[in-house]
């Protein structure tokens, strides 16, 4: 039931807003979101923030994330900890004035973005002939990916998966590592999942000189 006082002053509005860290509470409203999975401290707020009210934050699965509502003295910014569980989620606000009057309920659906991951897999050739190089890639394309044989870097884009390189010709056996895999939402593999694989080169036989009995 609304109050007197409510009706007087009208219902309150606020609009939900994605607020990066650099940014004021002046940024324009958006009501859908995405993040990478396992992002930290990532900043929401809303605009036109009223000092004298107070704002409730919740999210519709609270193990999404976790709150931080300690950012501001009324709650009208907080930072969320997105948890790794990819999926579609709802962040909700709640605005209360200095009458005890409620607004109502705002909303933004929040997409949590799986981060990507890589597996490799070389040829093994003999010596002369380049090896290929399999990536085999989850996420959204395109990738990028960055690697090394230990003396060349590498940086290639991925427009599809499995995604096939050749290598150079090596003369001896190499390891290739991946140092870094990005896809098209801008999440990044866990560096401690990123993986290395040997490429074996067999030397060539060394055949002996041809001799008469």
């Amino acid at each position: 039931m609304k109050t007197l006082l409510q009706s007087f002053f009208g219902k309150l509005s606020i609009s939900l807003i994605l607020v990066l860290a650099a940014q004021s509470l002046s940024a324009q409203v958006t009501y859908t979101d995405s993040v990478c999975a396992g992002s930290t401290d990532v900043v929401y707020g809303v605009t036109g923030a009223a000092a004298t009210s107070h704002y409730s934050w919740f999210l519709n699965d609270p193990t999404a994330g976790t709150i931080d509502s300690t950012v501001s003295a009324n709650n009208g910014t907080i930072e969320i900890d997105w948890g790794v569980v990819a999926g579609t989620y709802t962040l909700y606000v709640v605005e209360s004035d200095q009458y005890g009057c409620y607004s109502d309920t705002n909303s933004l659906n929040i997409v949590i973005n799986p981060l990507p991951t890589v597996a490799i897999q070389a040829d093994s050739v003999c010596e002369g002939f380049s090896a290929s190089l399999t990536f085999t890639l989850t996420g959204t394309a395109p990738w990028i990916i960055d690697y090394t044989d230990g003396s060349t870097n590498f940086t290639d884009t991925a427009n599809a998966t499995p995604y096939v390189v050749s290598l150079p010709n090596y003369n001896t056996s190499q390891t290739v590592t991946v140092t870094g895999l990005t896809d098209a939402n801008g999440c990044a593999a866990d560096p401690s999942g990123l993986p290395n694989t040997p490429v074996i080169i067999h030397p060539k036989p060394s055949t002996g000189a041809i001799y008469h009995y």
